[in-house]
């Protein structure tokens, strides 16, 4: 039986979705690699996240791919909020009964019988990747999050932040970008080749682990990133950060002593009719 990529867990923003991304591209969590079957979908629950891969064009080159993702259950209208998409459990929907009944007979029991079935949440986030194996080939991925929650129970999930090598890492930045574009605002269609990794780092991440709170040196990172300005912008920032000199002023007397500019003579004919 395929198990979902996480179980247990709620998402708090697109920043649990990258972490979780960047865990399943290092094989620290295991990917939904085919559409799930009958067992699989009434076993769906408050707290599973699955990740998945879309087939695309690349599908033959990765060896990987679904085309869509189903789990049996039908869903009300979505809510996008921050890049991912919110959608409620439908009861009225037509494919809804089968799965309603499905986790009604899950869930009850005889000593807590339930007559109702849990309502669930779907939260959805899509990104493109380039793996660091399909950089030379230049195959880019699409990959999907899907995470279902419930209301009564999203206080008693946990997070990943007490997942090891998941919660505690950092992702590199701009390795994933997001499949989503943002309302008023198009996302470019071809992003700039990430710059090469550092000799022994496949992924091109200096810190890997982010620091815990309270621990020794968590204010700043021993090795901080360096930025390279271009040489304009260097000037201007010498230019910013450099003292102001005091300039000497014209002496009054000779303000006072020079003649005024000589007037327009349009304006002087119109100044001679007042």
């Amino acid at each position: 039986m395929q198990r979902p990529t996480l179980r247990g867990v709620r998402l708090r923003s697109t920043r649990d979705a990258l972490q979780i991304f960047y865990a399943v591209a290092r094989n620290i969590l295991p990917m939904t690699t085919r559409r799930l079957d009958a067992e699989e979908r009434r076993a769906i629950s408050s707290g599973d996240v699955f990740v998945w891969e879309e087939r695309c064009a690349n599908s033959e080159a990765t060896g990987m791919g679904m085309e869509r993702w189903t789990d049996g259950m039908g869903w009300g209208p979505s809510r996008v909020r921050d890049r991912e998409t919110d959608v409620q459990d439908d009861p009225a929907h037509p494919s809804a009964p089968w799965a309603n009944m499905m986790r009604r007979q899950r869930a009850g029991s005889a000593a807590h019988p339930r007559a109702e079935p849990e309502r669930l949440i779907k939260q959805t986030y899509s990104v493109h990747v380039t793996l660091p194996d399909d950089r030379p080939r230049g195959i880019t991925r699409k990959w999907h999050l899907t995470a279902y929650f419930s209301q009564t129970t999203v206080d008693a999930l946990d997070t990943i932040d007490s997942i090891q090598e998941v919660g505690d890492i950092r992702v590199p930045e701009g390795l994933f970008r997001s499949a989503r574009a943002s309302k008023g605002r198009r996302e470019p269609t071809e992003d700039p080749p990430p710059p090469p990794p550092a000799a022994g780092d496949p992924w091109g991440l200096d810190f890997p682990r982010a620091p815990s709170a309270g621990s020794p040196g968590s204010g700043a990172h021993p090795n901080p990133p360096k930025f390279v300005l271009d040489p304009d912008a260097a000037a201007e920032m010498r230019l910013l950060d450099s003292p102001r000199e005091p300039r000497a002023l014209v002496p009054l007397a000779v303000l006072q002593g020079r003649a005024p500019p000589p007037r327009d003579p349009a304006d002087e004919r119109l100044l001679r009719r007042l």
